[in-house]
């Protein structure tokens, strides 16, 4: 009687196998990942969060699109961290970005409960170089308002991202990170002297329908609730190291970032009314920035914001010209209080703004 057959038996791969193309290890880009692993350059996260981390990276080898976008926020921060190597990171940041871009573009992705996660983080990292971006190259013919108006259309992404897929966010690795974020729509307040005159304004504006009149008043008042927070906090703080994501120590009561979750949030609670009329430079609207540019320099201990709360506050006093700085007064004298340029001294000499326009 013959033997029955043997089964075959697993047989390793020969070398002839594998691909012949495998390349040494790329050290520049690794370097970028092991700073992505080891600094908190994105959001201010718990410290240690490593779940948070965990699935923000396993979003990013899921879509390569998302991978490039992530080593090019980290290269921008190495540009922030190491001033002497700034050209050389900048250049990283601008070809990741690019490749990004080309990768996302080639795919076309809808969003799925499957990719949520990876579009959202996408347009976030996207938004936050674009963001970035208003302090580098600004011309006499690149006006820094543009440049943001062109951020927050960007940031626009992150609207339709969360909105269309907030179940399945609340699913993910990083679902107490959104959970703990839910609450921010609630953070609101109408008292405060700050904004008082502001709200008057657009109360009375004529230009502005009722319906506009309550987006703007809520945006505001989303205002007031940081700057009232932003201004309680200690001035014994200690002035952040230059690199850091925020100031040392327990974040959530320093002043520059104890709010920091909700002046990233703004333009997305912004309805999109509001924010239309942003992008069309309505003078009303405009004023309400300016306020929210305060907020961003209260907050530029976070490494991506740093001058350009300053920066879009004169360039909207700029844009607005002379006959509207009477309400620029109180942002422009926010700025200039640290720097000493004293953009505020003028402010008053200029007559109220024709409000029959």
């Amino acid at each position: 009687m013959a033997a029955p057959p043997e089964p075959p038996r697993p047989t390793t791969p020969g070398p002839a196998s594998f691909p012949s193309d495998v390349q040494p290890a790329n050290i520049p880009q690794l370097e970028l990942f092991h700073h992505v692993c080891n600094h908190q350059i994105l959001y201010p996260l718990p410290t240690g969060d490593a779940t948070v981390l965990s699935g923000i990276i396993e979003a990013a080898l899921a879509a390569p699109y998302l991978m490039n976008a992530l080593l090019a926020v980290a290269a921008l921060h190495m540009s922030h961290l190491r001033p002497a190597q700034s050209a050389y990171y900048h250049h990283q940041a601008v070809h990741f970005q690019t490749h990004a871009l080309s990768l996302f573009n080639d795919e076309k992705p809808h969003v799925t409960p499957e990719n949520a996660l990876s579009l959202l983080l996408f347009s976030q990292f996207t938004s936050l170089q674009v963001l970035h971006e208003i302090t580098l190259n600004t011309t006499m013919h690149d006006d820094p308002l543009d440049r943001f108006l062109d951020y927050l259309k960007v940031y626009r992404g992150v609207v339709l991202v969360t909105t269309e897929a907030w179940t399945t966010l609340l699913q993910s690795k990083l679902s107490h990170f959104f959970a703990n974020t839910s609450g921010i729509t609630k953070h609101k307040t109408s008292e405060g002297e700050e904004t008082a005159e502001l709200r008057s304004f657009v109360s009375i504006s004529r230009s502005l329908s009722n319906e506009q009149k309550q987006y703007c008043q809520d945006s505001i008042d989303r205002l007031q609730w940081i700057i009232s927070r932003s201004d309680s906090s200690s001035d014994s703080d200690p002035e952040p190291k230059p690199g850091d994501l925020c100031r040392p120590g327990d974040g959530s009561h320093l002043k520059g970032h104890r709010c920091l979750k909700e002046v990233l949030a703004w333009p997305c609670l912004a309805r999109e009314s509001f924010l239309d009329l942003l992008c069309s430079k309505n003078p009303e609207t405009l004023l309400i920035l300016a306020y929210y540019g305060v907020a961003m320099h209260q907050h530029r201990a976070f490494w991506v914001y740093a001058d350009i709360g300053a920066i879009l506050v004169r360039a909207i006093a700029r844009n607005l010209g002379p006959n509207w700085q009477h309400f620029m007064a109180w942002p422009l004298a926010q700025i200039s209080e640290e720097d000493g340029k004293g953009e505020s001294s003028t402010a008053n000499q200029f007559s109220m703004p024709n409000q029959q326009r």
